[in-house]
């Protein structure tokens, strides 16, 4: 009866945090209180529940049934100069003021439940939960010109990004060769979440001299709100090369995610009474009339359905872990992962409204939307240490250092990872009984700045596909989890 009753707290933990982690740069720094505290230094370890993120072997060597349950308090701090200018003139984008994101801090959750059958002290296996994925941001980067348009303003709401990835990872561990060998494999059902809104700037499609500047550009809001569902594996391998030394491995494959949802498009148009008395041939009184429509300020919105294919990078991760005594681990693990990966973005709209029986220029404006990444391969490197210093208390301490793949020619605001980061991670485990335990991390991720002085346009399709400026990041987070083993 304790083993349905824990199992089934598990499956509603579960689905509780997968509403309330879907609020929170891409990939996140780790998952799990201890293994935070360690700098995500814990291939070679992850012996408990949320080991199974890192490398599923380490299961094999549970000696206990285990459940875990994980809570996560993100609060980054991203902030963004703009500077996006051409030709020597501005758009409307807020040219050198330091604009913040929204100031909110995010609920994350992992948790995790695990069996070592009293029959088989071989063979462990169960359910983990977490978080792998996440970016927030929520920035005022954009107003409409009075010279453009002095009737309307666009939302305070003109440039926000919230992508998320969730995880549901049924997992089996066994070990071999007398206990030295263990093998771990997990499948993962991925849940992506995508919510944009974001300003693009459309060419006018009407001839000299409607197309002079501030009107050589119409100003576009589109706005996707959606989810879907991948699936993917993470492999690993676990050998004890003596009793002081552990060497783990592990794969994550690539994932693709279907996402479909809701739009809006949205288009402010132009606003100058002057530009409807340019043409007075009595035989173009039709395109008179559609240029003083054009030209009266209108905002015109075309809502739809939306698709867009997201695919997670694979990524291989080795680590190791060292027992100089019973009371201490030392733990390094490297991770490469493909963020080549990382495909374009095309979000294709269906099923908008037929503009037509207005005007055939207003429906040629809205288009699909392609967003270019171009990211690079990159490397991360953790180390971390373990010391119990008596029968209640164990102290932990961390370090991360991690490339940004994002070149400077593709980075926009959807994905704020503005350069290499710096974790630097603390923690404490405190241990009840031997049943119960607790442990916390706190994290601090130091980003590198990033200064964009060139607009890009990588792929030809006449939208620039980076956004100029100097950009800043930092973030605080927190992690605290409660384990029972029984």
């Amino acid at each position: 009866m304790e083993l349905r009753k824990v199992a089934l707290l598990t499956l509603i933990v579960a689905v509780l945090w997968s509403g309330a982690a879907l609020a929170g740069g891409w990939q996140y720094s780790g998952v799990g209180a201890r293994a935070k505290a360690m700098g995500g230094a814990y291939r070679g370890i992850a012996d408990d529940g949320i080991g199974a993120y890192y490398n599923p072997a380490g299961l094999a060597f549970l000696k206990q049934n285990i459940f875990n349950l994980t809570g996560e308090i993100s609060s980054p701090r991203p902030t963004a100069t703009p500077n996006f200018e051409a030709n020597g003139y501005g758009f409307g984008y807020l040219d050198g003021q330091k604009r913040y994101s929204k100031d909110e801090s995010y609920l994350m959750g992992e948790t995790s439940l695990f069996f070592r059958p009293k029959k088989d002290n071989n063979f462990v296996f169960g359910l983990a939960f977490f978080q792998g994925y996440d970016q927030n941001t929520t920035m005022n980067l954009y107003q409409l010109s009075p010279a453009y348009n002095s009737k309307l303003q666009i939302s305070d709401v003109n440039h926000r990004s919230n992508f998320d990835v969730i995880t549901w990872q049924p997992t089996a561990a066994m070990k071999f060769s007398h206990d030295r060998v263990a093998v771990g494999v997990g499948l993962q059902i991925n849940r992506g979440d995508i919510l944009v809104d974001q300003v693009r700037l459309v060419d006018n499609p009407y001839p000299y001299p409607l197309n002079v500047r501030p009107y050589d550009k119409f100003v576009e809001l589109y706005s996707v709100d959606g989810y879907g569902f991948g699936v993917g594996a993470n492999v690993g391998v676990q050998f004890k090369v003596s009793p002081k030394v552990t060497i783990g491995a592990n794969y994550v494959s690539a994932s693709k995610i279907k996402m479909t949802g809701d739009s809006k498009e949205r288009i402010y148009l132009p606003f100058n009474d002057g530009f409807a008395h340019l043409y007075m041939d009595p035989q173009a009184i039709d395109y008179q009339l559609e240029v003083d429509s054009t030209f009266k300020g209108a905002l015109i919105g075309n809502p739809s359905e939306f698709e867009v294919e997201m695919k997670l990078p694979s990524e291989f991760g080795v680590g190791f872990s060292y027992h100089p005594n019973e009371k201490t681990i030392v733990s390094a693990d490297l991770v490469y992962t493909r963020w080549s990966e990382f495909e374009d973005f095309q979000i294709k709209f269906k099923n908008r409204k037929n503009l037509h029986e207005y005007y055939a220029r207003w429906d040629a404006m809205f288009t699909d939307v392609t967003v270019p990444f171009q990211w690079k391969d990159k490397i991360k490197i953790s180390v971390g240490l373990e010391k119990i210093l008596n029968e209640r208390w164990t102290y932990r301490g961390g370090y991360m250092f991690d490339q940004s793949p994002v070149p400077d020619e593709t980075f926009n605001q959807l994905f704020l990872d503005t350069g290499t980061k710096h974790h630097f991670n603390a923690g404490a485990g405190f241990k009840l009984n031997e049943r119960v335990s607790f442990d916390a991390a706190l994290e601090l991720v130091v980003y590198s700045s990033r200064k964009i002085s060139t607009l890009a346009d990588v792929n030809n399709d006449r939208y620039w596909d980076n956004f100029g400026g100097e950009f800043k990041n930092l973030s605080f987070n927190s992690t605290w989890a409660l384990n029972y083993r029984f």
